[in-house]
């Protein structure tokens, strides 16, 4: 397992001073390419054979730290660590966590990959891998939560306390085409934290978890939705595509904040 260093800098914290939902996503996915690459794996081996690993879920958990619960501070350095943990289903799953220099565990994180095609945007098997993974998984390291699948739907009684609609442009896509994923933190996070004068009052995240659903394509028009989720104190997030006809909104991502 190789350790990544990594410094808290004023771009990757918001205007409460926490850490962004985007900052931690491009950090977690910046370190799982460097450690897939040192495993022969990373995106620059895996994109000329017409492949690339593509995050579908994300679940991540502040922890205490210097003997409170508090997310990273500005200026803050230390190490992120990860490593593939292991394949369930044909489906990759990749653990990490942030500790600070004092070794204390600020943050830690799951992750569930599937290998996609680039070239014909399907998922492939496990096996279509060059090497043979089995040798490479390390199991949960010390990091016990798990990917999460979530199950807090929108309910149609409760009338969203937040709506907002992003279209998908040229700033948001990566090499794969889509809206990267460390970009849909910044429209969870744009849900989660309305900056209007009538927004209820706010306290730093404790958890997120993100299903990504669907592709998000440019010039796509995004609807992302917040509902209070009252038996957590939580809030659930959606994004949807409209369908043609009477149909259901197509869902793009689901989140749950904490």
């Amino acid at each position: 397992m190789t350790a990544y260093p990594h410094r808290i800098s004023y771009y990757d914290l918001d205007c409460h001073g926490w850490l962004k939902f985007s900052a931690l996503l491009r950090m977690v996915h910046i370190a799982a390419d460097e450690n897939a690459t040192d495993l022969g794996i990373g995106y620059a081996q895996m994109a000329p054979l017409g492949m690339s690993f593509v995050l579908q879920r994300f679940s991540a958990r502040v922890c205490e730290a210097d003997g409170i619960q508090r997310l990273p501070h500005y200026g803050e350095e230390g190490k992120i660590r990860t490593w593939p943990a292991a394949i369930e289903r044909g489906l990759f799953i990749r653990k990490g966590a942030m500790h600070n220099k004092k070794g204390h565990k600020l943050l830690e994180w799951a992750s569930l990959w599937l290998l996609f095609d680039l070239n014909h945007r399907k998922i492939l098997k496990a096996s279509a891998l060059p090497i043979d993974t089995s040798t490479l998984l390390m199991g949960d390291c010390g990091v016990q939560i798990a990917p999460a699948k979530i199950t807090h739907l929108a309910d149609a009684s409760n009338a969203p306390i937040h709506t907002f609609t992003h279209t998908v442009r040229y700033a948001d896509t990566d090499t794969n085409a889509h809206m990267n994923n460390a970009v849909y933190g910044d429209l969870v996070g744009n849900a989660a934290f309305p900056l209007t004068q009538n927004a209820p009052a706010t306290t730093p995240w404790t958890q997120l978890d993100i299903n990504y659903l669907s592709e998000a394509k440019p010039n796509e028009a995004i609807t992302i939705t917040t509902q209070y989720v009252q038996t957590d104190s939580a809030k659930f997030i959606e994004g949807t595509l409209p369908t043609s006809g009477n149909s259901t909104p197509k869902r793009i991502f689901t989140a749950f904040v904490k």
